[in-house]
């Protein structure tokens, strides 16, 4: 496995989440403040989305999205187990995982393009 690693809190999660198991994870750094995720070869061979993080699979598959690999961790490495032992505290995890990355990150994510990091997204997307 490698995991495609860049500033800001998503690969944070992902680096406390496999630290929590105790994993070690080769990284490749990708520059975002120089549009290395938007531009090939990540954006064609690693992620189309041109984000990050990313977790190349030992047969060369790419997952991305925090909580997907998270889980994928979680799944290959149960113990110690991060996200819950059964059906009951699985649930429990994925709703507050869904509630935070719906009313607090994506929220602060938002106000931070159009505030402070206009100038680093505004040649990236359309801002409306």
């Amino acid at each position: 496995m490698k995991l495609y690693n860049s500033v800001g809190p998503n690969p944070h999660v992902v680096r406390m989440f496999a630290a929590e198991k105790g994993l070690t994870l080769p990284m490749v750094d990708v520059d975002l403040r120089g549009g290395e995720n938007r531009k090939p070869p990540y954006q064609d061979k690693v992620n189309v989305a041109g984000q990050t993080p990313a977790l190349e699979l030992a047969d060369g598959a790419v997952i991305s999205e925090i909580t997907v690999i998270c889980e994928y961790l979680e799944e290959k490495h149960p113990t110690p187990s991060l996200i819950g032992t059964n059906a009951e505290e699985r649930a429990e995890t994925r709703m507050w995982t869904r509630r935070v990355d719906l009313n607090i990150c994506e929220p602060m994510a938002n106000g931070f393009r159009a505030a402070e990091g206009r100038p680093m997204f505004e040649p990236r997307m359309k801002l409306v």
